[in-house]
């Protein structure tokens, strides 16, 4: 089998970093629970960005002959004056970049794009990408690198690992029902694990009928006033009950925890509602509730995770990228990431506006989940 040839652009590669849990796989193979499977694609240029204090990517190249380039074109071309790999991958996490004043880290997520598409417009023709994680911490320019993807017809996935994470107990997801209102269950940073919390969330609501038709309106509470709106039943509180109830090791009552506590309060444009519920201090786990209407049954799950080295839950997310770039059709909606990039970006500008309800009218994005391989069902073996 002839593998696709990957460029693998990394911010930072330390040890636990994205670059260790995603381009160690690549690069090395995908551990699951039972086996090993080698790497379908091969790596055959990087660039590190920056060197970690813990490096470990000069190692891997140098061992496995991986060439190193000092820019993002020179990496796409490997050295020459066209472009000459199958597939991108970009890994815009980790290193010593800024916070602005909301508490956004100024990743370049935007200007890797921009880079990349540079190489393609030149070469005439275009490959496949990945996107680690959100796609900017700038809404502006996050809608420049969708009008992009679009213009120049790029096949493009991105996102957390998060939807492709085993969970405990195995529910079904809600194909085409309709759904009372989801609550997803997270903590971590507002934005860094906000993300990972919102696409917990969104991976279950996208599966309603109708599927995903965008979002009206976003208002992030935070605080006592979290709980406050959870016992004044501003969202029901049995869903949320289940949601926190589902986590493996909770300390305390969910409400004796106030401290870089957040609730994001998410409308839908067709009455759907989202609620994520970011319970620092009570958990540092992610897991989601739903029930459908009608029915007096609530299911509910958390996610397992494992430690490092493992990580097996990357191996689910880099074999759907293989799938990717095997095919040259991304086995994830990119959509998914770009609304959840919007609902993000407008729940941190609700934060810094103190709690401020947003009117979204740009996050109008509808789009229907495909019927994907369920690859985390591999990582529970």
């Amino acid at each position: 089998m002839n593998r696709p040839k990957l460029a693998v652009i990394v911010n930072s590669y330390g040890v636990i970093s994205h670059g260790d849990c995603i381009a160690t796989k690549l690069l090395e193979g995908l551990e699951f629970r039972d086996r090993r499977d080698p790497p379908r694609c091969e790596v055959v240029a990087m660039q590190l960005v920056e060197k970690a204090k813990d490096d470990i990517g000069e190692e891997k190249a140098r061992k496995l002959g991986v060439p190193l380039y000092h820019s993002i074109a020179t990496a796409l071309c490997r050295g020459g004056d066209t472009l000459a790999v199958d597939g991108v991958v970009l890994i815009g996490e980790h290193g010593t970049y800024p916070f602005n004043d909301k508490g956004q880290h100024l990743y370049p997520r935007r200007e890797y794009l921009d880079q990349v598409a540079g190489v393609f417009r030149q070469a005439g023709r275009a490959a496949p990408v990945f996107n680690d994680k959100h796609m900017s911490w700038n809404w502006e320019w996050a809608k420049h690198m969708w009008r992009t993807i679009r213009d120049q017809q790029i096949p493009w996935m991105a996102g957390s690992s998060l939807p492709y994470a085993p969970y405990d107990p195995v529910v079904p997801l809600p194909r085409g029902k309709k759904l009372d209102p989801v609550v997803a269950v997270g903590y971590g940073g507002l934005e860094s694990y906000g993300f990972h919390a919102i696409e917990t969330g969104q991976f279950v609501v996208e599966q309603r009928a109708g599927g995903e038709v965008g979002v009206r309106a976003v208002q992030c509470l935070s605080g006592p006033a979290v709980w406050e709106a959870h016992a004044a039943g501003r969202w029901p509180r049995d869903i949320a009950a289940a949601a926190l109830a589902a986590v493996k090791e909770p300390k305390g009552r969910p409400q004796d925890h106030t401290e870089n506590v957040h609730a994001f309060d998410i409308e839908y444009r067709d009455g759907q509602r989202m609620v994520v519920l970011m319970a620092n201090g009570y958990c540092g786990e992610f897991g989601f509730a739903y029930r459908e209407q009608g029915s007096s049954q609530i299911l509910a799950t958390a996610y397992k995770l494992d430690p490092y080295p493992r990580r097996l839950h990357f191996s689910a997310l880099v074999r759907s990228m293989e799938d990717m770039f095997l095919t040259g059709r991304p086995t994830e909606p990119g959509e998914r990431t770009y609304l959840t990039t919007g609902i993000l970006a407008y729940l941190v500008e609700s934060h810094h506006q103190g709690g401020a309800r947003l009117e979204t009218p740009d996050l109008d994005i509808s789009y229907r989940p495909p019927a994907r391989p369920d690859h985390w069902k591999e990582v529970l073996r």
